[in-house]
C-alpha cells in the first residue's frame, strides 16, 4: 500500500513538472477520469503546490531553516538555550499570527475566484439560442444537437462516443470540436481537451475561434494553472466583476 502510495506520490510529480511520456500521459488522465481517490490526491498536490510556490519563491526559507537549527543546537550553554527558546517561541507566535492572516487572505481570494470561474462556466459561451433550440431537421444539425442535450445531462462519455466520428467535412464541425472537448475535460481528460481546442483554434473558419481561447482559459483556472489561464483570460482582483476574454485575442 505504502508504495504505491509513493508511485502515485512520484507520477503526481512528474506530471506537474511536465515530465511524462506521451503514452504515461494517457494513462495519468485515464487514472484521474476513473479512480476518485487518485483525482483526488492530484487535485490535493496541485492546492499544496501552489500554497508552497506562492510562500517560499527563492532560498530564503532554507537558511531560515539553517539558522533554526543552529539556535536550537545541543552545543549551546544551558542559558542562552534557554534564551533562544525564548526567542523562538516570540518568533513562532509571530509567524502563527502571520501565516494565519495569510492563510485567511489567501483561501478568500481562492474561494472568490472560484466562484468567478463557476459563473464563467455557466455562461455556455458558445452554446446560443441557435444551437439549443433550433429546430433544423437536417442530419448534422440534429446529431449535434443530441450531443449537447447528452452533454447537459452530464452524460460525457456518451457525448464523446456520439461524436467522434463527427466528419471535418459536414456543417457544425465546430460544434462538434467544441462539445467533444469540454466532455473530455469534464471526464478528467484534460489534455486531449486543451488539444481539441488547439484544433479548433487552427480551423480556417474561425467560427469559434474566441469560444475556443475562452474555455483554454477557464480549464487552465480548474486545474489551478493560473499564471497561463491569464495568457487567455482577464482576471479580476475585483471578486465582483466577471472574467473576460483577453481584449488581445478579441
Amino acid at each position: 500500500m505504502e508504495e504505491r502510495e509513493s508511485k502515485d506520490i512520484l507520477l503526481i510529480v512528474r506530471y506537474f513538472d511536465l515530465d511524462l511520456s506521451e503514452e504515461e500521459m494517457v494513462e495519468f488522465d485515464k487514472r484521474i477520469a476513473q479512480e476518485p481517490a487518485f483525482r483526488h490526491k492530484v487535485k490535493k498536490y496541485s492546492k499544496s503546490k501552489n500554497l508552497v510556490n506562492q510562500s517560499f519563491k527563492n532560498k530564503k526559507q532554507e537558511r531560515r531553516i539553517n539558522k533554526w537549527k543552529e539556535l536550537i543546537s545541543d552545543k549551546q550553554s544551558p542559558s542562552k538555550s534557554y534564551q533562544t527558546l525564548k526567542w523562538i517561541k516570540g518568533i513562532a507566535a509571530i509567524l502563527i499570527v502571520l501565516i494565519s492572516t495569510w492563510y485567511y487572505i489567501h483561501q478568500t481570494t481562492y474561494v472568490n475566484l472560484e466562484k468567478l470561474t463557476d459563473y464563467a462556466w455557466e455562461k455556455k459561451v458558445g452554446f446560443d439560442n441557435y444551437l439549443v433550440r433550433n429546430n433544423n431537421t437536417e442530419t448534422s444539425k440534429k446529431i449535434i444537437l443530441e450531443a449537447y442535450k447528452s452533454f447537459e445531462k452530464e452524460e460525457y462519455d456518451l457525448t464523446i462516443s456520439m461524436l467522434k466520428k463527427y466528419n471535418s467535412s459536414l456543417l457544425y464541425y465546430e460544434d462538434a470540436l467544441l462539445i467533444r472537448a469540454l466532455s473530455n475535460h469534464k471526464t478528467g481528460r484534460t489534455t486531449i481537451a486543451l488539444q481539441t481546442l488547439d484544433s479548433l483554434i487552427n480551423l480556417p473558419s474561425k467560427r469559434l475561434h474566441k469560444e475556443a481561447l475562452w474555455y483554454k482559459g477557464l480549464i487552465y483556472l480548474d486545474i489551478k494553472d493560473l499564471e497561463t489561464a491569464k495568457k487567455y483570460l482577464e482576471i479580476p482582483n475585483d471578486k465582483n466583476s466577471e472574467i473576460q476574454l483577453k481584449e488581445a485575442l478579441n
